[in-house]
């Protein structure tokens, strides 16, 4: 195997990492991000982030989402190199970083203008209540909608040119179109076990394109 192939080869093993890091991180810090449950109690939303406890979870939870979105710009770049005509992939895989971070901020303003920069907690629980909600709309309405459009994408192409198996870019189609609704959350989770899975996927084509070389020159 030459030096080339094995750079390019280990480039794309470390970019498909960042995939799964990317679901990594979102997952966790979305989870730990954690507001009232019941969106209608005004009570708790007055008092939610007086809670020092809340907030730390907040700025935790918002950091690791940026961190994922990030790794997700590193994956999105890799995966432009292997397939060809990838100019849709990135421009939809882009604009779902944006809004994903733009939603995350959002978020994390009243919790985070306290933590660092010890700014009065809004006394009006409908003020807070309605940041979460902008922030939510963000990444469930306009941003799930680029990320369909990314997973759409990169199925056609990954089906055209073989990079992905023929399973994986049909459920790619179905997880996209999906996206229209994720709104109620269960298709956005769809989104992220799709590309977990496609990260595990390219990677085991991966080490089989690795080894090939070797069992062929050693037999």
């Amino acid at each position: 195997m030459s030096a080339a192939t094995t750079a390019s080869i280990r480039s794309s093993r470390v970019g498909t990492w960042m995939g799964i890091v990317f679901v990594t991180l979102f997952s966790v810090g979305f989870s730990v991000f954690s507001t009232p449950s019941d969106n209608k109690n005004t009570a708790k939303w007055q008092h939610w982030w007086s809670d020092s406890g809340h907030r730390a979870g907040a700025v935790a939870g918002a950091y690791l989402m940026v961190l994922g979105l990030i790794a997700f710009l590193w994956f999105l770049s890799s995966l432009r190199d292997r397939l060809e005509g990838g100019g849709l992939v990135v421009i939809f895989g882009s604009v779902f970083v944006a809004l994903g971070l733009v939603s995350t901020l959002v978020r994390a303003a009243i919790p985070g203008g306290k933590v660092f920069g010890d700014t009065p907690i809004p006394s009006s629980p409908d003020l807070a209540r309605q940041f979460d909600n902008v922030g939510f709309a963000l990444l469930l309405v306009a941003g799930a909608l680029a990320a369909g459009g990314f997973v759409v994408a990169t199925s056609y192409l990954a089906r055209r040119s073989g990079l992905l198996p023929g399973w994986l870019t049909i459920a790619g189609f179905v997880v996209g179109v999906l996206q229209l609704a994720a709104g109620l959350f269960f298709p956005f989770l769809l989104l992220l076990i799709w590309v977990l899975v496609t990260c595990i996927v390219l990677l085991s084509r991966l080490r089989m394109a690795a080894r090939a070389p070797a069992a062929t020159s050693g037999g």
